[in-house]
């Protein structure tokens, strides 16, 4: 559950900052990036874990409420939900404080594997290296046509030699370009799309906020432009891009029209506050995207 402040700027240390309105709203990468695709179209169910506090109860009426199978999420006792505090400036640009909960499921034994066999395609958001390396193994063995990655900066921190090592194994990965930088050590994020060419099996994409995103793809790498958007809110744009992404692939589409289909989902998410408002449906993604062809 994300609490969402909006500042004029933001303060430096020491200082404060009045805060014009505080809103309440759903979010989390994994759980942003399958409302996102029930909103495309696609039968989606999250595997995850809340607690048995009320923003848990909460959190799996909203998933309901958007058309996601909470079958899935795993409820743990005793415990309390993930949750995040963040400030908005008038840019839409964010500082985002996260306070402790369980989020991603913890152990591989928790994994439902004949729903992983089943699936067209897996996404992986941040979690323990193990509980990846299992999803993978599973999906590889059913119907899985794609699986995406996008690890989120907390483990680029934490656990950079365990992002790499799942990196080869899925189709896509996705970052932002902090989050390239960071894993790389690289000073650009072009340059840190350059060192991880190649990486992942299909394509690399990487994030560049109004700039666009490289793709990474073949071989080769290019750099594709933002939409023009208006701008209320960035937070869960890289998750609304994640999924326009896998809407893409899974339509048959080439990695660099399906980017550019991310790019759409994005562009339109972010007019709105909060990681799941505004996100489109499919036929408002492609006209945007073709009407910038």
């Amino acid at each position: 559950m994300d609490l969402l402040a909006r500042v004029q700027a933001f303060p430096a240390p020491d200082g404060n900052a009045a805060v014009s309105e505080l809103l309440r709203l759903p979010g989390g990468m994994a759980a942003n990036v399958a409302v996102a695709l029930a909103r495309l179209g696609h039968h989606v169910a999250l595997h995850g874990l809340t607690g048995d506090d009320a923003i848990g109860d909460e959190l799996r009426a909203l998933l309901m409420a958007s058309g996601v199978d909470i079958s899935r999420l795993l409820r743990r006792a005793q415990t309390a939900s993930h949750s995040c505090f963040i400030a908005v400036n008038p840019a839409g640009e964010r500082m985002i404080f996260g306070l402790p909960g369980v989020l991603a499921l913890e152990d591989p034994a928790e994994l439902d594997t004949v729903l992983l066999r089943q699936a067209r395609a897996v996404h992986i958001g941040p979690g323990p290296t193990a509980v990846a390396e299992a999803t993978i193994a599973a999906a590889r063995e059913g119907d899985a046509a794609w699986i995406t990655y996008a690890p989120g900066d907390i483990l680029m921190y934490q656990q950079p030699a365990g992002v790499m090592r799942i990196a080869p194994l899925v189709d896509v990965l996705i970052l932002n370009r902090v989050e390239a930088c960071i894993l790389t050590g690289q000073a650009t994020p072009r340059t840190a799309a350059q060192a991880l060419l190649g990486v992942p099996r299909h394509a690399l994409l990487v994030t560049l906020g109004a700039e666009g995103v490289w793709v990474g793809a073949e071989g080769a790498l290019e750099r594709l432009p933002a939409f023009p958007a208006a701008v209320a809110d960035t937070t869960g744009a890289g998750d609304a891009f994640a999924a326009g992404v896998l809407a893409g692939l899974l339509r048959g589409e080439p990695v660099r029209e399906a980017a550019r289909l991310g790019a759409a989902v994005a562009a339109l998410k972010i007019r709105e506050a909060g990681a799941q408002a505004g996100l489109p449906d499919l036929e408002s993604a492609l006209a945007l995207r073709d009407a910038q062809s």
